[in-house]
């Protein structure tokens, strides 16, 4: 009878455990990322679900920050309508209370014929009956 020498010696005796290593690094590296092949292993298939969702946060990060410029946007033209309305209310006062003004009135009522009176005002009784 021969003897058999054990499995394991024989891979031992192999140079193969560098190999595999090798493989997988070239497998993963860029030039399968480039070249598309690292999409056809099975195990892409039981990553997929957490792809989706990191593309799904890329997506929402992307739209997140769309909506901040948007929104910096309209609070800086808001911002500007603010001071132009402001300066308009300002002005439109100043106007308001040259114009109550009691000579500015006279002035304006003289060309009706509508002068002040100069007596002053009196009281009125109605008796009670």
């Amino acid at each position: 009878m021969k003897e058999k020498k054990p499995i394991v010696n024989e891979r031992k005796q192999k140079p193969e455990s560098a190999a595999p290593t090798n493989t997988r690094a070239r497998k993963f590296g860029p030039r399968s990322i480039l070249s598309g092949s690292f999409l056809e292993k099975e195990g892409l298939i039981n990553q997929l679900p957490f792809v989706l969702y990191v593309t799904f946060l890329f997506l929402l990060y992307i739209a997140n920050s769309y909506y901040g410029e948007k929104t910096v946007y309209k609070m800086e033209s808001y911002k500007s309508e603010l001071i132009g309305l402001r300066s308009e209310y300002i002005s439109a006062k100043t106007r308001l209370m040259t114009a109550v003004n009691l000579t500015k009135v006279n002035e304006k009522l003289s060309t009706r014929k509508i002068y002040p009176s100069h007596t002053p005002p009196g009281k009125i009784f109605v008796d009670k009956k």
